[in-house]
């Protein structure tokens, strides 16, 4: 048998947990794994009422054509909200899955989490989504003042009734507002769990759209490598299955009808889903004297972005191909057992994934698969849905099947395949290795490479890069967001005038921060290294432009008597194919990676009101292990408690380096970074 080499501070996989479509946990996933269940089907009416938003005429306005997703009965949520002694009507589906899946996972160690111990933990989740009942807690006291004066212009008696059937509507929404505040800050989920495990640590909700728990993933282990926590728990999270968003994905033609079949001829888009993946992570070394079960090892992950390849909505082999090789960059790719790939059953999705498969793994016969076809697209918890599948296989040694499969895109001539039959993993002399992938809007792509635990090997010491360099800010530049040059923007950055009203005004302004800080530090981009050029944003999660766009939307809940009141819906913008990009929060960084040609990470970080400090940190992280440069776009923001909304005052601009790197390119130095402390 081949000998095996682990690392000291290799990360590994202690603890495990998940709520998800029809499995309340992993072992209820792994049977619906091999059964081949599929639990995507029709939303309850008590989620949204098809007869409002639902319309099989693909070009009606502000209509989805698809009324089918995999989603988390209110029955299971009501058992765990009793489990953990929850009051269903003050937490939402996000933090009570959160809450859950966590403590499955906590579970899995041999440590009491019930005492008052506390324990240094970071908790980095990914997620893309705030809570869909904020949208409604909110409607009627954004919109109450338009809504009279609307009222008031118009012919009509009895406006008085009116005004109280509307509240009536959305009274059933209402709740109080340390609530209401909790739901619109979704990274207060991080809090909740840090209260209710007894946890101190950093934390934050890393967005990357689809690939979001990914790139947490990516965060964390870098943290627990450079020994800046004993433990992490991360993973991903995601409950919003609110219309807004198949509306969304309707206008770009991107959702199924009925169910996505990933890399199947027939068909004919994604289809969305909801839940939680958790994962408790430590140090090897850790985990052994601590003796954890090991369910794994995180050998690796690589990210990257398209950069200017592709269009921000769609994918790009290119980019894909890169993420693989920083995944394998001193592992060997050749030993990769199974693939899960991100496969949303789009055609343009699944085929570009061929392709970049093709490429890297060229002449090999690996098999591959994708979650999806049985729990959706989780968004930001696809990555770790994934992830989980591959772990429940590991330990398992089995590859599930797809069984659904009946006319692969696939060839013989391809580098992988798809089993429609369990595969059983024969005992190998090395570990089994298994990859895992997911790409995001935004043109933001990972992959983790995922080993076996053998339990024996020599074990290599190796300490961290922290006190190998330092980091310093090279430019600075802050744009208003209350003054927004579209003229500039549009002659500058080539954003036509009729796309402004569907794109984020940070989003915009994040651009001109960041030329503006090149500029200032004479530094000309087309000389970068473009590979190396990573780009992070923090912003609370639920730009304005996107509550606009739900809010319009859900103006069809004015329905019978009150339909006169739909037209209402105008004062916001119209929705376009930029609505979809536009509205996001990791866009804000993938923007900006995309105009000018970057191809490092890009992700957003949300850890409310401290996410430019946790950002910072994330960043000298990275800058240590990766070099290049990275642009920190920080979002000022402050909380309207009155209103229940966060607003955004200024967007800035730092480019980060190393020192060395720095003197090395004789860049302009402005400010050395000495140290960043966490308290709590």
């Amino acid at each position: 048998m081949t000998k095996t080499f682990y690392y000291n501070n290799d990360v590994c996989i202690v603890g495990i947990g998940c709520v998800l479509p029809d499995a309340n946990n992993p072992r209820e996933f792994w049977d619906n794994l091999l059964a081949g269940k599929c639990s995507i089907r029709k939303i309850p009416e008590e989620r949204w009422k098809s007869d409002l938003y639902f319309n099989t005429n693909k070009k009606e306005e502000d209509k989805t054509y698809s009324n089918v997703a995999a989603f988390v009965e209110n029955n299971q949520l009501k058992k765990i909200c009793r489990r953990l002694c929850l009051d269903f009507s003050k937490n939402n589906r996000l933090q009570i899955m959160a809450l859950e899946a966590t403590r499955q996972a906590l579970a899995c160690l041999n440590s009491d989490f019930s005492d008052k111990t506390k324990r240094n933990a970071s908790i980095f989740l990914g997620c893309m989504e705030i809570d869909e009942i904020l949208l409604m807690q909110n409607f009627y006291p954004h919109n109450k003042k338009s809504l009279k004066e609307y009222i008031a212009k118009s012919n009509l008696k009895n406006k008085n009734q009116i005004i109280e059937k509307i509240k009536k509507i959305f009274d059933k929404y209402k709740t109080d507002t340390e609530t209401k505040i909790s739901s619109l800050l979704t990274s207060s989920v991080i809090n909740l769990i840090k209260q209710r495990f007894n946890l101190q640590g950093e934390g934050a909700l890393i967005d990357a759209a689809c690939a979001s728990s990914l790139a947490a993933l990516d965060i964390s282990v870098k943290a627990l490598r450079n020994y800046k926590t004993d433990m992490a728990i991360s993973g991903g999270i995601e409950s919003n299955l609110g219309p807004d968003t198949f509306v969304l994905f309707s206008k770009v033609g991107a959702l199924s009808k009925n169910r996505c079949l990933p890399f199947d001829g027939r068909t004919d888009g994604l289809s969305q889903g909801e839940g939680a993946a958790i994962f408790v992570l430590q140090r090897l070394e850790d985990a052994l004297k601590d003796k954890n079960k090991i369910y794994g090892i995180i050998k690796s992950i690589g990210g990257s972005s398209d950069g200017r390849s592709s269009s921000l909505f769609s994918p790009a082999a290119e980019g894909q191909v890169l993420a693989y090789k920083r995944a394998y960059r001193g592992v060997d790719k050749n030993m990769v057992d199974y693939i899960e790939c991100h496969g949303t059953g789009t055609i343009v999705g699944d085929t570009t994934e061929l392709k970049s498969l093709n490429e890297f793994f060229e002449n090999r016969r690996i098999p591959v698969g994708s979650v999806k076809s049985l729990i959706g697209h989780t968004k930001g918890a696809a990555g770790a849905s994934g992830m989980l599948k591959c772990i429940l296989s590991l330990q398992n040694k089995i590859i599930p099947p797809s069984k659904y499969l009946e006319t692969p895109i696939i060839t013989q001539h391809d580098s992988v395949y798809i089993n429609k039959e369990p595969i059983k993993i024969k005992i190998k002399p090395r570990p089994l290795r298994f990859g895992i992938s997911a790409f995001g809007f935004g043109n933001t792509n990972y992959h983790v490479v995922l080993d076996e635990f053998l339990g024996d090997g020599e074990m290599i010491k190796r300490g961290s890069s922290e006190a190998v360099d330092s980091c310093v800010v090279l430019g600075r530049s802050s744009m208003s967001l209350g003054k927004v040059d579209f003229n500039l923007i549009t002659s500058k950055f080539k954003i036509p005038p009729q796309s402004f009203s569907c794109i984020d005004k940070v989003q915009l302004q994040a651009l001109t921060a960041a030329a503006d800080a090149f500029e200032k530090s004479n530094i000309e981009i087309d000389s970068l290294e473009k590979d190396k050029v990573s780009v992070i944003s923090t912003s609370c999660l639920g730009l304005d432009s996107a509550l606009g766009f739900v809010e319009r939307i859900r103006h069809f809940e004015f329905n019978d008597s009150l339909a006169f009141l739909v037209n209402h819906k105008n004062k916001f913008p119209k929705v376009t194919e930029d609505t979809g990009v536009g509205v996001l929060n990791n866009v804000i960084a993938g923007r900006v990676c995309n105009m000018f040609d970057f191809r490092g990470k890009n992700f957003n970080v949300d850890s409310d009101f401290n996410s430019f400090a946790v950002a910072l940190n994330i960043a000298i992280q990275e800058l240590l292990e990766e070099g290049g440069l990275i642009v920190l776009l920080s979002c000022e923001e402050k909380l309207n408690k009155e209103e229940v909304i966060v607003e955004r005052e200024k967007i800035t601009c730092l480019i980060l380096s190393t020192l060395g790197l720095a003197k090395e390119k004789n860049y302009p130095i402005r400010e050395i970074i000495k140290k960043i402390d966490y308290y709590e």
